[in-house]
């Protein structure tokens, strides 16, 4: 599935005008919108005719706009997956190609002769904010986002709150993340309180379990703060990506709310409660079809199907992440396809489950992490593909994506501690190979990218990591890592990386070599013994595979398993072996390693392997 296309349809259409014009309760419906700002507007220029002449323009524009919708594709009606206020809400599945239809030339032309009728208004009466967040609208509507963050730039008169939350806006729709939310910060700090609270409390957004942890942090202000902010943290979509892209799309669709509250729409509705919801938790529609009544239907009036943006998913964390990031498994991360709450990078609309392989090496009191990844196959279950994304040579269409971004391939490390704080390491001008990262023991989510801002493509694996201190004669094992094979076997962790397989599924492979370090020998002299095998996940022992060795160089094709004195001193001790692999039948298969030391308990570990031919 190509991620969830989410569409929303009146459950009853009403077909109310918003702004009637003054006496008849009717709307007129000139030829463009210029005509509505002249006659008694041009002969006396009082700020309330011009007002009432630019919510006229705005109104007609959208009927204009509903009346140029071409039919929706789909035949008959769609069960509701959730219905909100006056809304049924359904996800597109894979039968659905999820394309949005760009608007009719007509459309592009009478929202020009809106902006000009926009502006003229402007002109007469600068200081209005309904005028200035329509113009702000309308401009980003039409791709130009940079035309829309000068004229907030040069708000004026307008209160100080609405110019920077414009201004936010604008530069989130730009992708200039860090940037919109310093503007966005500015703009709560001068809102008033209680408004500010429900822009920045992402409670409509949370499952359940989010909502009760979210409660229980409320009591205490730093916590509150602390808890808000491992939110937002865990939304991001990608942290190559400077700036929290999803916490200023947040705020830019409560932005969007205010801006549409009392305007005409697409949906001839006013603005209300539901509307605001569907929102924020979804984003504003990108691209509108009418549907023809069914038969028997209360109205024959056509509604309206709003589309959001092919390929959102659910950003947000669930509760169980929410709670305790550094014990989520990699499964918890995966897309959801039917989320409370939907959300595109615009930077990777194709952002897929990653691919890769992290190992973590025990250093007493602190923690190696080493991990390989690539981006996942073109073919990967994830997002919409990059391909199906609008491109601009003529038209920009309405919901247009900021220019991917013209930079090189590049991976990235990431450990995000209980305190929120991010450490990380990057690789630049590849998508793909191996980075290591040393950090205190302790509990971390880890985040494992690879991202080509060029293509609009992105993988990732986030996971917790657990870890504790480690005392010296304390005998414990580090995570199997899987290279390929070789004839010149590391010997040390430093000569792990350029050998570090990005990915556990073996196609065609007929040698690895498999490494490990045991922390905690070396206080004495002891005997180690080593058993690698590989079977069958579920299964019996269908193969135990390899070669038998020694420290005498004897073999027997049994399994692989040896003996050796221990280190001579305290450390870290290195090991790794080859491993020749028999033509399997494809599926999962256990890698274990059993190491068993004279008096002490065996220390074992396991690696899932996917052979494929």
């Amino acid at each position: 599935m190509n991620g969830c296309m989410i569409r929303f349809s009146l459950l009853v259409f009403s077909g109310l005008a918003l702004v009637p014009t003054q006496g008849t309760g009717m709307l007129a419906e000139p030829n463009d919108a210029r005509t509505l700002l002249q006659g008694p507007v041009a002969q006396s220029p009082d700020s309330t005719d011009v007002l009432r002449g630019a919510r006229t323009a705005q109104a007609h524009f959208e009927r204009q706009r509903r009346r140029n919708l071409p039919w929706t594709r789909g035949e008959g009606g769609y069960a509701c997956d959730n219905r909100v206020g006056r809304f049924c809400q359904w996800f597109a599945g894979e039968a659905d190609s999820g394309d949005l239809i760009p608007d009719p030339p007509e459309v592009s032309r009478l929202r020009e002769e809106l902006l000009v009728a926009l502006s003229s208004a402007s002109a007469t009466i600068p200081g209005d904010r309904w005028i200035l967040g329509q113009r702000v609208f309308y401009l980003s509507e039409a791709g130009r986002w940079g035309e829309a963050a000068e004229l907030v730039e040069e708000c004026g008169l307008v209160s100080s709150w609405w110019c920077e939350v414009l201004l936010g806006f604008a530069l989130h729709g730009d992708g200039q993340y860090e940037t919109a939310e310093l503007a966005f910060s500015r703009g709560l700090a001068a809102m008033d309180s209680t408004e500010a609270a429900r822009w920045r409390h992402p409670e409509v957004l949370l499952d359940g379990r989010a909502r009760a942890v979210m409660q229980e942090g409320e009591s205490g202000g730093p916590r509150r703060a602390a808890l808000h902010e491992r939110f937002w943290l865990l939304a991001d979509p990608l942290y190559l990506m400077p700036g929290n892209d999803r916490r200023t799309e947040h705020f830019s669709r409560w932005t969007f709310s205010h801006i549409s509250d009392g305007a005409g729409n697409p949906r001839g509705l006013g603005w209300g409660s539901d509307l605001e919801e569907l929102t924020v938790r979804y984003g504003w529609d990108r691209g509108w079809e009418r549907r023809r009544p069914s038969a028997g239907a209360l109205s024959q009036d056509a509604s309206t199907v709003g589309h959001d943006l092919p390929g959102t998913r659910r950003f947000v964390p669930s509760g169980l992440v929410l709670e305790r990031p550094w014990e989520s498994s990699r499964a918890s991360w995966l897309p959801d396809y039917r989320p409370r709450s939907a959300y595109l990078a615009p930077y990777a609309p194709t952002l897929d489950p990653g691919v890769g392989q992290i190992a973590v090496f025990h250093r007493g009191d602190s923690i190696v992490v080493v991990a390989a990844t690539k981006l996942p196959k073109a073919e990967a279950v994830g997002l919409s593909s990059a391909s199906s994304l609008p491109s601009a040579p003529t038209a920009i269409p309405p919901w247009s994506h900021p220019a991917l971004l013209n930079e090189p391939d590049q991976i990235g490390l990431f450990l995000v501690d209980r305190d929120n704080q991010t450490q990380s390491v990057r690789l630049s001008g590849a998508p793909e190979g191996a980075l290591s990262l040393a950090a205190v023991a302790g509990d971390y989510l880890m985040s494992l990218e690879a991202w080509a801002p060029a293509r609009g493509r992105a993988g990732r694996v986030r996971e917790g990591i657990t870890t504790d201190t480690i005392v010296p004669d304390l005998a414990t094992l580090s995570s199997l890592v899987v290279l390929r094979g070789t004839d010149s076997l590391p010997q040390d962790l430093d000569g792990v990386l350029p050998l570090m397989m990005t990915s556990l599924e073996l196609v065609g492979v007929r040698q690895i070599a498999v490494g490990w370090e045991v922390f905690g020998l070396g206080q004495r002299s002891e005997l180690v013994d080593f058993e690698l095998s590989l079977t069958r996940d579920g299964g019996g022992l269908l193969s135990t595979i390899g070669r038998w060795f020694d420290v005498g160089g004897g073999k027997e094709p049994v399994r692989i398993g040896w003996s050796e004195p221990g280190p001579a001193k305290p450390g870290n001790w290195f090991r790794a072996v080859n491993m020749d692999l028999p033509d399997l039948n494809p599926g999962e298969y256990v890698l274990r390693l059993e190491v068993g030391i004279q008096g002490r308990e065996p220390l074992v570990g396991t690696r899932t392997l996917e052979i494929s031919r």
